[in-house]
């Protein structure tokens, strides 16, 4: 199981170091590298700022929620963590780099929203028992996180929040099984002779 859990681990153990790194060694140095809307310069803080915390707090805020819900998706497929994960934080990056106020959005919380639209989502679009028992699990542990769409203070990104949320959905969407049926292919039968 550990080894399925590697991945979340891995990233989870990376914001880590790269909090350290820069609150620590770098003097906060490194949060200039986050996403800053509509700036060209910033487009690389798409893929950086994910693993960029302001505090201990902020980091500690967002550690449980990234393992827990990262892990749930770990834990149905590697694949489809690596795949979630870089989805999430590249549409997730990009729609905050679009659509963000004038600000550094930093912080591993666009991705925790992209992993909770995504499990929340899976049973509307998957239409299994196991993913209605998943999401319904989900969006009772972490149904409160919707708080965090809110604007209620100008220290949180709720559009990086909203960019992930809406994220996930459309991954959910995206990788599940219910495409519609092809017909079968039907041949001309020759009349009788």
């Amino acid at each position: 199981m550990l080894k399925r859990l590697a991945p979340i681990l891995l990233l989870t153990a990376l914001c880590w170091v790269v909090f350290l790194l820069n609150n620590v060694l770098l003097a906060g140095h490194l949060t200039q590298y986050g996403v800053r809307p509509r700036h060209l310069s910033s487009l690389p803080g798409i893929l950086w700022s994910p693993f960029l915390h302001l505090s201990f707090h902020h980091l500690a805020a967002n550690t449980l929620p990234l393992l827990i819900l990262g892990g749930i998706i770990c834990a149905r497929s590697r694949t489809q963590f690596a795949l979630v994960t870089a989805a999430g934080i590249l549409l997730t990056g990009a729609l905050t780099w679009l659509m963000g106020r004038s600000a550094y959005h930093i912080g591993a919380s666009g991705l925790i929203f992209c992993f909770f639209g995504y499990l929340a989502s899976l049973a509307w679009f998957d239409r299994k028992i196991g993913t209605l028992l998943l999401s319904v699990v989900c969006i009772l542990g972490y149904g409160g996180i919707v708080r965090g769409l809110l604007p209620t203070s100008s220290a949180i990104s709720w559009e990086g929040h909203l960019a992930g949320l809406f994220t996930g959905i459309v991954l959910a969407w995206l990788s599940s099984e219910t495409k519609p049926a092809e017909k079968p292919a039907t041949t001309a039968q020759s009349p009788p002779v």
